[in-house]
């Protein structure tokens, strides 16, 4: 048995005043972020191995923790058409589809990735991770995925806050959730 601790990157350093919509497009931490991913690795047990993401926010997140391991399959969803855009640039370019996705947000993004493909990719990488970890292990990565991801173990399937810690079982082949911890 491996108790793994599947966390959600620190708060990426957005442009003052505006969100945007982020699938692969690669915004590092901010000072908040920053301080988010300290104050997790400062709680989070001790482990044998850290993998992450490649992109810049989950590898600065794992980093907190100690020296990653990249692995790709980790990534966030694409966001496809979307990807970078500020919200409001979007509501301004796909009105309908933004007000539809408010409503249903597993609604597929223009030539984004689909959610089946990315759970697959993911789970792939998990299961990788669970393989080559001598012990306990973290993995850093993505709200999208996360939540795509817990989703198919049962639990409830809403995304992570940020610096958030899923704490899992990894036991005879299957991860199993046991309680979230929340460290920003």
């Amino acid at each position: 048995m491996k108790h793994v601790y599947l966390i959600r990157h620190g708060l990426p350093d957005f442009p003052p005043g505006e969100r945007l919509c982020l699938g692969r497009a690669d915004l590092p931490l901010g000072p908040e972020g920053l301080a988010q991913a300290k104050a997790m690795a400062a709680a989070l047990p001790p482990v044998t191995a850290v993998f992450s993401s490649p992109l810049s926010r989950a590898v600065q997140t794992a980093r907190a923790i100690g020296e990653p391991q990249i692995l790709e399959d980790l990534a966030e969803l694409s966001a496809g058409d979307w990807d970078g855009l500020p919200f409001s640039r979007i509501r301004q370019l796909w009105p309908a589809l933004y007000a539809a996705r408010g409503i249903d947000p597993t609604l597929p993004l223009p030539n984004g990735e689909p959610e089946e493909q990315g759970l697959d990719r993911f789970r792939r990488a998990m299961d990788l991770a669970a393989r080559i970890a001598p012990g306990d292990f973290a993995v850093v990565a993505h709200g999208g995925v996360i939540r795509l991801f817990l989703g198919a173990l049962g639990v409830q399937a809403k995304k992570p806050g940020y610096a958030q810690v899923i704490h899992l079982i990894f036991e005879n082949g299957n991860f199993l959730p046991l309680e979230e911890e929340n460290h920003a």
